[in-house]
């Protein structure tokens, strides 16, 4: 544990969300949540990304680096160049081994979105640390983490830097949840390389018929953006490599979706007890 995470006040009794958001949710495939987390639960992230990185010696956590030289490669943190924090790169599960990243993840006005969102008890599925954004193509999550049951995942983007338009924000089709998923040669949600361009070509086609237009995210560090699994989203280009995007991106499943004997407890919040690449073991 290298952050320190202080008791929150502000949030212990947090208000279900309103029938408004909940209707904007249900058109759009998103919401966000302004001030969801404290400063010190920034600060408690942003600490132990720092101690990571300080301590790399026989740190196996995977790095994906996404910018530069090693764009495409993957390092163990413990052999990744130090050259690569200076450029777009996700740091990989840390919620295995940190209480702190799960606390903050689950904070009482998280899980009582979500909670509300999923129609279940949410659970940690996967955490990805960024410093900048990462330019993905667009694309959805379920051709990676697939819920247990379909259309019970969430995503959420804990910023921790202002997002705006030059360091590389989140860009989204709003109301591209609603389009029909498509399923691969397998049956299932999960891409087939071989077939994703089939699959691009079909969310294109439907996002012309319905009129959809990308938008890009912009929040204020503390604010928690949410988006539903089927949301069609990327990232945008980063015009100024020096200004960072420091997020703390997680993917949440229902916890009665999983078998419980993969489930793990710290105090009342729910994780994933292995990683969905099976890269570390807690």
């Amino acid at each position: 544990m290298f952050g320190l995470l202080h008791k929150r006040s502000r949030y212990e009794d947090p208000a279900t969300l309103s029938t408004e958001q909940l209707d904007f949710w249900k058109a759009n495939g998103y919401l966000k949540l302004t001030g969801a987390i404290s400063s010190s639960e920034r600060e408690a992230i942003l600490s132990e990304v720092n101690g990571h990185w300080s301590l790399r010696e026989g740190n196996d956590h995977l790095i994906d680096v996404l910018s530069g030289e090693y764009a495409g490669k993957e390092f163990r943190l413990a052999d990744a160049p130090l050259s690569v924090r200076q450029q777009s790169y996700k740091l990989n599960n840390l919620f295995g081994r940190s209480s702190i990243v799960r606390r903050v993840a689950l904070n009482a006005t998280i899980k009582a979105a979500l909670s509300t969102l999923l129609d279940g008890t949410p659970l940690i599925c996967n955490t990805l640390n960024f410093e900048r954004g990462s330019q993905q193509p667009f694309h959805l999550d379920t051709w990676y983490m697939p819920p247990p049951v379909e259309g019970k995942m969430v995503a959420a983007i804990i910023a921790l830097d202002d997002i705006g338009a030059d360091n590389g924000p989140f860009t989204y089709y709003p109301g591209s949840h609603a389009i029909k998923p498509y399923y691969f040669s397998h049956g299932r949600l999960n891409i087939v390389n071989e077939e994703a361009q089939a699959c691009i070509n079909y969310l294109n086609a439907e996002i012309e018929k319905r009129n959809l237009a990308p938008t890009t995210l912009e929040c204020k560090a503390g604010d928690v953006f949410f988006w539903h699994s089927n949301l069609y989203h990327g990232g945008a280009a980063i015009n100024d490599m020096s200004l960072t995007r420091r997020s703390l991106v997680v993917h949440y499943w229902r916890t009665q979706d999983v078998p419980s004997n993969q489930v793990r407890k710290d105090g009342e919040n729910a994780y994933l007890g292995r990683t969905l690449r099976g890269e570390i073991t807690f």
